[in-house]
Parts: structure tokens; C-alpha cells; sequence
């Protein structure tokens, strides 16, 4: 009888050994393996904020693609060429020197004017399956992306 009991109690903080909170050794993993993800990646803006992005059929699609090697990041804001660089420090990220070219188009100027300027809010990054979110500093959405294959 005294083996049984023994044999309970220990098995049951087995069971609430393994059901705990990953460690932050696991949770550096998972951001270490995400942000190789992150990086590289085309990333096509569907939305800025809490508003969807809707693309005209004559407008470039708004995307970021950041440069695992030189820590630039270039792409389209909708009409323009963008680019600039970014810092990578964990879950946190920031973009700095973000300019584009200078064309006017029909379509797009709008996101564009919205998109560009928020990259400099950037404080986070998730990626959850392949969706990117950016946050500012209190956690809020300032754009949200997919992942597209090349």
C-alpha cells in the first residue's frame, strides 16, 4: 500500500512537472526560430491597424522583405519602392531611415502615407503560423502581414 501511494504522489508530480510554463530557455528558442522567419521573408501588409488593406488592381502590393545579412529592409508601400534599415533584438524590433522613391500613382497613395510612417512606431513582432504582427510599445497592432512565397 505505502508503495502505491508513493508511486501516486510521484506520479503525479510528473504530471504537473511536464504540464508546466515552458521555460525561457524554450520561449528564446521559439523567438530565435521565428526571427530566422522574420527575416527573408516576402511579407504582404493585409492590414494597418485595425482596418483591412484592400489592394487595387493597379496598385503594387504594400510588403517588407528584411535582409537577414545587411539589416535592411526594403519593399513597396503601395506605389513606392521603399527601404531603410532595422534592429533585431529578441521579440523587439525597430526600423530606422525608412524612405521610398517619389512617384505619384493612382492607387495607393493612401496606404502608403499610412504605412510608411507607422514602421517608425515599431517596438515587437509575433509571428503566429505565417502571420508577422508589429506592435508599438503598448502592445497595440500597428500592421499586420502574411507570408507569401516567392
Amino acid at each position: 500500500m505505502l508503495i502505491t501511494r508513493t508511486l501516486a504522489v510521484a506520479s503525479l508530480f510528473v504530471a504537473v512537472a511536464c504540464s508546466r510554463r515552458p521555460t525561457s530557455d524554450t520561449e528564446s528558442t521559439a523567438v530565435a526560430a521565428n526571427s530566422a522567419q522574420l527575416r527573408s521573408t516576402y511579407w504582404k501588409l493585409t492590414a494597418l491597424g485595425d482596418k483591412p488593406v484592400i489592394v487595387a488592381e493597379s496598385q503594387r502590393e504594400p510588403h517588407i522583405i528584411l535582409n537577414a545579412d545587411s539589416k535592411q529592409v526594403n519593399g513597396s508601400g503601395g506605389c513606392n519602392r521603399m527601404f531603410g534599415s532595422y534592429e533585431l533584438n529578441g521579440d523587439a524590433l525597430t526600423f530606422s531611415g525608412i524612405g521610398s522613391t517619389k512617384m505619384a500613382c493612382t492607387d495607393g497613395m493612401d496606404i502608403e502615407g499610412s504605412f510608411l510612417p507607422a514602421l517608425s512606431r515599431v517596438a515587437k513582432w509575433q509571428i503566429t503560423g505565417s502571420q508577422l504582427e508589429l506592435r508599438d510599445a503598448t502592445g497595440a497592432v500597428i500592421a499586420r502581414f502574411d507570408a507569401k512565397a516567392k
